[in-house]
C-alpha cells in the first residue's frame, strides 16, 4: 500500500525558477528550511503539493527525522512516517470548514542529494470537498510545520478546468498561511437543458394531435367499412 503512494508527483517549475534565480538564491540560505505550497483547485478535488528543500546546514537534521535506523537508506515506510508527520501541521478550510487531508504521493530524494541543499522532498496531498456549488468559494491553508529555521512560499496554480477560476490571493508574512478566493461556475447539463426543452414541448404534442383528431373524425374512409 505504501508502494502505491509513489506515483505521480507534479513537479513544480514556479518554485524551480524561484530557486534558481538570485533572489531564490538569496531567501534559500543554507541552515533553512524552504517549504513550498502550490494548491491545484479542481472541481471535486483539491491538490495540495508541498516541495521541502533543507539547506546544506538544515539537511542532517531532517535526515535525522526520517532516516530513524540510519542506515543510509529512506525507505518507503520512512517516507510516509516523515509525509505523516508533516502532514499533521498542515490545514485546510473550505468555507468555513475543516477539510480532510490525504497523503496522494511521495518522492525522496537520495540522502547524497538531499545533504547538497537542493535535494527536493515532493510531498502530494489530495482533499476531496464532495460536490462544490456554484458561486464564490474562500479556501484557507496553513502550514504550522517546524517554524524555526523555516521559509515558506505559497501560490495557487492555474486552474486546469474552465469551470474553476481564481479571483484572488492573501498571504501572511511569511507565506505561512494562504488564502485564496475562487469561482466555480460549472457548464450547465446539456441532459438537463434538452429534458427542459422535452416538457415545453409536450405541451405542444399534446396541442398538435388533438388537433389532428378531428380532421381524421371528419375524413371519409377511402374504402366503405375499412377505417
Amino acid at each position: 500500500m505504501v508502494e502505491a503512494l509513489i506515483k505521480r508527483v507534479l513537479v513544480l517549475p514556479i518554485f524551480l525558477a524561484v530557486l534558481a534565480c538570485p533572489t531564490g538564491v538569496q531567501a534559500h540560505q543554507l541552515d533553512e528550511y524552504l517549504q513550498a505550497t502550490l494548491v491545484a483547485i479542481e472541481p471535486g478535488q483539491i491538490w495540495l503539493d508541498l516541495n521541502l528543500t533543507p539547506g546544506v546546514a538544515m539537511a542532517d537534521k531532517v535526515l535525522g527525522q526520517i532516516d530513524r535506523n540510519h542506515d543510509g537508506v529512506i525507505s518507503t515506510d520512512e517516507a510516509a512516517a516523515y509525509a505523516a508527520i508533516v502532514q499533521h501541521d498542515l490545514s485546510v478550510r473550505l468555507d468555513g470548514h475543516s477539510m480532510e487531508l490525504k497523503l496522494a504521493a511521495v518522492n525522496f530524494p537520495a540522502p547524497a542529494e538531499l545533504r547538497t541543499g537542493w535535494g527536493i522532498i515532493q510531498l502530494e496531498f489530495s482533499v476531496r470537498p464532495g460536490q462544490i456549488s456554484a458561486g464564490s468559494h474562500h479556501l484557507i491553508f496553513e502550514n504550522r510545520y517546524q517554524p524555526v529555521g523555516s521559509v515558506y512560499l505559497f501560490n495557487a496554480a492555474h486552474p486546469a478546468s474552465l469551470s474553476v477560476q481564481i479571483t484572488g490571493q492573501q498571504r501572511n508574512e511569511i507565506q505561512s498561511t494562504g488564502e485564496i478566493t475562487f469561482g466555480f461556475h460549472p457548464p450547465s447539463n446539456p441532459l438537463k437543458r434538452a429534458g427542459v426543452v422535452v416538457l415545453l414541448a409536450a405541451p405542444l404534442v399534446v396541442l398538435l394531435a388533438r388537433g389532428r383528431r378531428p380532421r381524421k373524425r371528419l375524413e371519409e374512409p377511402a374504402f366503405p367499412g375499412i377505417v
